[in-house]
């Protein structure tokens, strides 16, 4: 199955119903989208591009909505996109916006409206399958990022087990996702919706909140940073948003702090979801309904499944803490040209997430690390978490992330950096967190007006870890 079919075929049924509302708030019908997805079908073909191809574009760039029917439109012939950091020997062309730096390669084409406005594509849908629809690049939070071709019957998987704040309620979705569409996450419930009839609702950061009032969004989904800025936007005198049934977080952990605010002022349904670009969804929740398990980013969706393994990969007994593996029905089957990262990641049919956990015998999975992440200060193994769940309870601490960084005699030293909600004295702070944290404590506590994230909310650890190795290049200690 072409993943688009579900997608037009609503044109045919319910031709005038919206399928997406533009940033000026202009509605595009289904009927519309269906001609302006035939037409950018034609406009690639007559650019040369046929089945099997592949081009680079950013969907989640200046103009989303421009980005996301081209996609459509070529992966109705056939036409792969993918991340332009993808390594130009794969690439036929780069579709590159007014203003943005183009790929390495020998063709470039304009994204721009021309795509929209030509003569429609009446030729039958290519048929899918096991025929690339996008390669993915994964979050690169350790600033090694790597990629994932995702065919259409494997992105087909992922819309089905993906719809869970579309899926299983009542109401017809009226979706916001605050994420870049560039992501794996973001794309697949923009397609969920779209294929079950809903509405996408395109916004910017100034004005979301706004677009939620006045476009009467049911579904907002985000990361737990982009939410701290809509609830730190709203007036002091606005209560929850009627028409907001549900919240969906992820890309990094909710702080119960931020999930409070937003039960109170927008919505009391928010649900965190986690998954990874190699997978489909892995586990869901209400959030309230998995407080009682401390670290639980969700239960087991059905189709998923999870196992803690220790170093000899044997699974680990409910609750015992391991290196964490999962299996869905959306998975990939390796990396493109990374024959050693496949060979680690995937193994017996699992993909191992690079996490420390463990799996509840009631179907909890829980996270309490990175492997990679994991601080190791002169043999002591700290996790990340413990400082930043203590920093996090400080009321004045928005956001906040913990990392090790050699110093000049290659020694780890624990290091913090923070976002505010309001002043702090930084020397008070400091004695606080050896006060709870004892030998624990970052020697180093950085405020910073915003933790580096990338398109999935993540924060991109290394981005901290070369500004730490700058000071000590230049102060030598």
């Amino acid at each position: 199955m072409n993943i688009v079919d579900p997608i037009l075929a609503h044109a045919q049924t319910r031709p005038q119903a919206p399928a997406l509302v533009l940033i000026d708030g202009q509605a595009v019908t289904f009927g519309v989208l269906d001609m302006l997805v035939r037409r950018a079908a034609a406009f690639g073909l007559s650019q040369g591009l046929t089945a099997g191809s592949i081009v680079a574009m950013r969907i989640g760039g200046a103009d989303e909505a421009l980005g996301l029917i081209v996609a459509l439109g070529l992966a109705r012939i056939g036409v792969a996109t993918c991340d332009p950091t993808v390594p130009p020997k794969h690439l036929t062309a780069a579709l590159v916006a007014p203003g943005e730096n183009a790929p390495n390669v020998a063709r470039r084409i304009p994204l721009d409206n021309t795509w929209l406005t030509g003569p429609e594509s009446l030729a039958p849908s290519h048929p899918g399958g096991d025929t690339l629809f996008r390669i993915f690049s994964t979050s690169g939070t350790t600033g090694v990022p790597r990629f994932c071709p995702v065919t259409h019957t494997i992105m087909a998987a992922r819309v089905a087990a993906s719809g869970h704040p579309i899926a299983r309620t009542s109401f017809s979705p009226i979706l916001l996702c605050a994420l870049g569409l560039d992501g794996n996450w973001a794309m697949r419930i923009v397609l969920a919706t779209l294929s079950g009839g809903g509405t996408v609702v395109f916004s910017n950061a100034a004005s979301l909140m706004r677009t939620l009032v006045e476009q009467r969004v049911t579904t907002l989904v985000t990361s737990p940073a982009v939410l701290q800025s809509v609830l730190g936007s709203m007036l002091p005198t606005q209560t929850t948003l009627p028409d907001l049934r549900a919240v969906v977080t992820g890309g990094s952990r909710l702080p119960e702090p931020l999930w409070r605010l937003a039960t109170n002022r927008l919505c009391p349904e928010i649900q965190i979801s986690f998954g990874a670009s190699e997978t489909s969804v892995v586990a869901t929740g209400r959030y309230e309904q998995l407080a009682h398990v401390p670290q639980s980013v969700g239960l087991l969706e059905p189709g998923a499944a999870a196992q803690a393994v220790d170093e000899n990969h044997q699974p680990l007994p409910p609750g015992a803490e391991g290196i964490i593996r999962v299996r869905t029905q959306g998975d990939i089957a390796g990396y493109l040209d990374n024959p050693e990262a496949t060979a680690t990641t995937f193994r017996d049919g699992w993909f191992y997430t690079g996490d420390v956990g463990s799996v509840t015998a009631d179907g909890h999975l829980v996270i309490t690390g990175r492997a990679v992440e994991i601080i190791n200060h002169g043999g002591m193994k700290i996790s990340p978490r413990i400082i930043e769940d203590m920093l996090l309870s400080v009321p004045e601490i928005g956001q906040a992330a913990a990392f090790g960084v050699p110093d000049a005699q290659g020694i780890v030293q624990v290091w913090a950096a923070i976002v505010t909600n309001s002043p702090i004295d930084g020397d008070a702070l400091q004695r606080l967190c050896t006060a709870r944290l004892g030998e624990l404590a970052p020697k180093f506590i950085v405020q910073m007006p915003n933790l580096p994230r990338n398109a999935n909310g993540k924060v991109m650890t290394h981005v901290l870890v070369d500004a730490a190795k700058q000071h000590y290049q230049t102060s030598g200690r």
